[in-house]
């Protein structure tokens, strides 16, 4: 049978046809919605510039009212609380004349300023789905770093900054060596370079420019190797970071600093170891503490066992003298007014009894040497005349607070290294008017809060394991692309010290600072 074909070529044609339609309209529907998709992520992306940049004018509006409205020279610091909270947060910056969207957030529990005794606040600034937490206080500028020098600032090894600024004023020396000490024996240790957290921003303050660092031979013992060590220009910073860098800036507020002596005979006429008439500043040490035991507000005390807290009491003073060291001689030790102040004149040791933490929740002036030791929660600001030595510690805070430490002499933390993998803590401020030193090399150390000198800081740390092996250290390396792995972690959180503005120094200025912006 012969097969009739005729017709079947139109089929087939029509066939395609509506096989190429169906695709083009298919591509065109793409083409369209790709369009429609590429508009919407644009509108998104000019949406998220316009509220990023919204909320940088807005805090840049607030620090430049502070500085016109309250700091010298236009401003004026003698303005009491009340006209600073009703003429410049309330009509300035809450009902700003721009719009701009400011909180007052300071009564809130995690902060619980009182805002009719203190000029610090805590303000939320929003725009569209981003947020920012500014901070207004007169607190000194060492509170604002993670760790920074006036002076060098020398990094050896691994420190890993888990959150906050580094600063560096004169000087900065990074390293991918960490010296120890071990028996006595000092050595170096090869590791990673520094490195921050890439999750969160981080800025490198440099104002002079001078950035040395080293690659290999950096040290031999003690000794520094000069040559191995290379000028570094600004825009190459990522070569001495690993595996991230922070973004290099120049401070644009001005330094406050702190004067460790006058504020401490301040803080010893207001306890009441002189009339109210007394001018303390050209009064030596001693003429003052000499008052202070003729003082019917001084209470002069043997142990710090059940002190009498009557409200005519300011402050309790235990003698000491050169060969004998004032213990605190109680595993709790809190004042319930903390205007009050705990004086020590002389050596002072703060070390936990047996296994169980103590507690302090108290003010302290030393005029001696200070020694920390052991499982300690403090709620505290402490001065020190002399020199500090934190050894084999784990400061926690006590009260959803913590430790504010400055000490006019030097700072040493963990300088005899112990290998062991138990992480040490470190709830605290810590500031020294001369040099520190700390080693985290065989001990794992986390300070939550900050770590400044007023002259060098050095600080050496290594990434990885390190284990006593018979009379020698075996170090097993960390992975270079892991810096959590560093036995040095460092945590700035600026709400800590909002607790401690009773105890801290006068400043007549305020400083504005701000907290990592934040997406809905």
């Amino acid at each position: 049978m012969v097969k009739n074909e005729r017709g079947s070529t139109l089929v087939v044609v029509m066939l395609l046809i509506l096989v190429f339609t169906v695709l083009g309209l298919s591509i065109l529907s793409t083409s369209i919605g790709g369009a429609k998709r590429t508009e919407i992520r644009e509108d998104q992306v000019t949406n998220d510039l316009d509220a990023i940049r919204a909320l940088g004018e807005a805090v840049a509006y607030i620090k430049k009212t502070i500085d016109t409205e309250f700091n010298h020279p236009s401003g004026n610091p003698d303005m009491s609380v009340s006209t600073y909270h009703h003429n410049i947060i309330e009509a300035k910056l809450i009902h700003n004349p721009y719009g701009y969207q400011i909180e007052n957030i300071s009564d809130q529990s995690e902060y619980d300023i009182k805002e009719n005794e203190d000029y610090t606040r805590v303000l939320k600034v929003s725009s569209g789905k981003y947020e920012q937490i500014v901070y207004i206080t007169g607190m000194p500028s060492f509170l604002k770093y993670a760790i920074g020098s006036r002076e060098t600032l020398t990094l050896n090894g691994s420190t890993f900054v888990e959150k906050g600024n580094i600063y560096a004023n004169k000087k900065l020396v990074i390293s991918n060596q960490a010296k120890y000490i071990y028996n006595g024996v000092h050595d170096v240790e090869p590791t990673t370079f520094p490195s921050v957290n890439e999750e969160n921003e981080h800025q490198l303050f440099i104002e002079g420019n001078d950035i040395k660092y080293c690659q290999n031979n950096c040290y031999i013992a003690e000794e520094t190797i000069t040559s191995s060590f290379h000028p570094l220009p600004v825009e190459q910073i990522e070569r001495a970071f690993y595996p991230t860098a922070p973004t290099v800036s120049k401070e644009e507020g001005e330094y406050v600093g702190v004067d460790i002596e006058k504020t401490f005979k301040e803080k010893l006429k207001a306890a009441g170891f002189l009339s109210t008439h007394i001018d303390p500043l050209p009064l030596e040490m001693n003429e003052i503490i000499a008052e202070g035991l003729n003082s019917p507000a001084v209470e002069v005390v043997s142990s710090f066992e059940n002190l009498n807290q009557s409200p005519t009491i300011q402050s309790y003073l235990r003698l000491g003298d050169d060969e004998e060291e004032v213990y605190i001689d109680t595993n709790r030790l809190v004042i319930d007014d903390k205007s009050k102040w705990i004086v020590i004149d002389g050596n002072g040791i703060i070390e936990n009894v047996g296994n169980d933490v103590m507690e302090i929740s108290a003010n302290i002036l030393i005029t001696g040497d200070l020694t920390i030791r052991g499982d300690i929660a403090f709620d505290s600001t402490i001065y020190v005349l002399g020199n500090t030595m934190i050894n084999n510690v784990d400061i926690r805070g006590l009260n959803k607070s913590e430790l504010i430490l400055m000490t006019k002499g030097q700072l040493e933390i963990a300088r005899i290294n112990k290998f062991l993998d138990e992480v040490n803590s470190i709830n605290a401020y810590l500031y020294t008017d001369e040099n520190a030193e700390l080693y985290a090399v065989g001990s794992y150390l986390r300070v939550e809060g900050g770590i400044f000198a007023n002259g060098n800081l050095e600080i050496n740390a290594y990434r990885g394991k390190a284990k006593e092996n018979g009379h020698a250290i075996e170090f097993g390396k960390g992975l270079e692309n892991k810096p959590a792995e560093s036995r040095l972690v460092i945590k700035n959180d600026k709400r800590l010290f909002l607790n401690q503005a009773q105890g801290l120094p006068k400043i007549d200025r305020l400083e504005v600072m701000t907290d990592l912006m934040k997406k809905e």
